[in-house]
């Protein structure tokens, strides 16, 4: 259910793109303020986060071929350097935990090779689902609903349990021109997943695409 994890470098954004990372600033932060595995597979090592990714609440993240937004719902960090060990270009965890320990986490990651021109949304889930219940005989697949973006796409959402429990997973799937974005919910826990998932709605729903490498002519 996951991307390849893809190595990132975070920098700015190319002037190019500016205004469009301002407007979908001040709109993510609108969306925020009116957003309403047995255990997960194991957590990837990872280095513990940094003192100030504590207090950031929006950033902008640039990976391999893509630069999009993220917002941390209240209550969370947003780190972009803690899964950077194990490829996951940014994490959420709650406040006073760690991204290596917390029992609940957030991340976003990018699915390359499965943009709308190649494949469709729909195609790509039902291999995931295929996939997962390879690796999960007694697993459950649901209908977790949709969820509109800040950057106006809508996020199609499953829940997923991997003992035909209640679930503990989600996967929001993207789509964009070249990749498929992946926004993940996971936790040890029903308890942990159902508690956390106000947070992801609003995490889901701060998203928002800002450009690809060609857009921004490089």
């Amino acid at each position: 259910m996951r991307a390849d994890p893809r190595h990132g470098r975070p920098s700015n954004a190319s002037a190019g793109v500016r205004a469009a990372v301002a407007a979908l600033a001040a709109l993510a932060v609108s969306a925020s303020a009116h957003a309403a595995a047995p255990a997960a597979a194991p957590k990837p090592e990872a280095a513990a986060a940094t003192g100030d990714a504590s207090v950031r609440k929006a950033l902008v993240i640039e990976g391999d071929n893509h630069v999009f937004m993220i917002s941390a719902p209240e209550g969370w960090v947003l780190d972009d350097t803690s899964g950077m060990g194990s490829r996951i270009r940014c994490v959420f965890y709650p406040k006073g935990e760690k991204w290596t320990t917390a029992s609940t986490v957030m991340y976003v990651n990018p699915l390359h090779g499965y943009g709308v021109k190649a494949r469709t949304v729909s195609a790509l889930m039902a291999e995931d689902e295929k996939s997962f219940h390879k690796n999960a005989p007694h697993g459950k697949v649901s209908n977790g609903g949709t969820i509109q973006t800040t950057g106006k796409k809508t996020a199609v959402v499953r829940y997923f349990s991997y003992d035909g429990g209640p679930a503990h997973e989600a996967v929001a799937y993207v789509p964009e021109a070249d990749l498929v974005m992946l926004l993940v919910l996971s936790s040890k826990t029903p308890e942990g997943f159902q508690g956390a998932l106000d947070a992801y709605r609003q995490m889901v729903q701060s998203y928002a695409w800002v450009a690809s490498n060609a857009e921004m002519g490089r």
